[in-house]
């Protein structure tokens, strides 16, 4: 595993503006992400936070992650303690993964987490409605950068989108459009989005937010509740990163005990594309 030295910062990964304030002081939480997509395994992710500008090492940066916490998922008669699985490519290396409960859409689902004493709780709901890709194109604004679009279908004006993109090789999808979308704001029956590239911490593809030639590129629209909307746009205007490692005392989520962070549903639709 390469050698990383990290300097957390706000604001590296998303575009959103931030406005100074006054410092506040670090109040230490635990940090919980989670997803559970239609036809998909649930997976969460459980962290200590750290404050703001604290200079941590590959070493500490695995130390934070915590590994032994017991985490279940049910929803719709089933339920499931997920695995703890490891995968050295993604941030963090080490997260929750279900096996056989899968999300249903128009179904609810409860997020339980539990760590010695602590006890983090959160619900969420998958929406009916699958969004529907038109299509998928780009353009070149210059000989070297490449800017992909998606099309999507307006059909449901009540469908709360967040859109992601990565490279087909890449394990995890990333932010494309940071504050997503909403359908009601779009005017026709459907709309075009363009996309730029983001890339998670351990990420030394490449530094630039567009894509090259040759490059083959998946795009995933997913629609969210309006709830869940809420919070990734509550992220995107802080300039919330790496899994909410780093996160403002503003910002405490869904997640309900001592811990900040988003348990989310979604449904989603995939479609690819080749920079030729």
């Amino acid at each position: 595993m390469k050698k990383l030295i990290v300097t957390i910062i706000t604001g590296t990964l998303f575009s959103a503006c931030i406005k100074e304030g006054a410092p506040k002081k670090f109040v230490p939480k635990f940090v919980v992400e989670g997803i559970i997509e239609n036809g998909e395994v649930p997976v969460v992710k459980v962290m200590h936070n750290v404050p703001s500008n604290f200079v941590i090492d590959e070493k500490q940066l695995e130390a934070i992650i915590v590994r032994w916490a017991s985490v279940k998922v049910s929803g719709g008669g089933e339920e499931e303690f997920l695995t703890l699985t490891r995968n050295d490519k993604v941030f963090p290396y080490l997260f929750y993964v279900g096996n056989s409960l899968k999300g249903k859409a128009g179904q609810k689902y409860k997020l339980e987490v539990k760590y010695n004493n602590d006890i983090f709780l959160s619900e969420t709901e998958i929406p009916l409605h699958k969004p529907a890709i038109k299509g998928v194109s780009y353009e070149w604004l210059d000989p070297e950068k490449a800017q992909p679009a998606v099309n999507i279908d307006n059909a449901n004006p009540e469908a709360n989108y967040l859109l992601f993109a990565k490279l087909v090789t890449q394990p995890d999808f990333y932010p494309s459009a940071p504050r997503g979308i909403k359908a009601i704001d779009q005017a026709g029956k459907e709309f075009t989005v363009a996309l730029t590239r983001s890339r998670s911490l351990l990420d030394s593809t490449s530094s630039s937010r567009y894509y090259a030639k040759g490059d083959e590129i998946a795009i995933k629209v997913s629609n969210v509740s309006a709830s869940s909307y809420t919070l990734w746009s509550a992220v995107a205007q802080q300039g919330l990163q790496l899994s909410f490692l780093n996160y403002s005392s503003n910002f405490s989520g869904n997640i309900e005990g001592n811990a900040a962070g988003i348990w989310y549903g979604a449904n989603a639709s995939v479609d690819k594309l080749t920079i030729k």
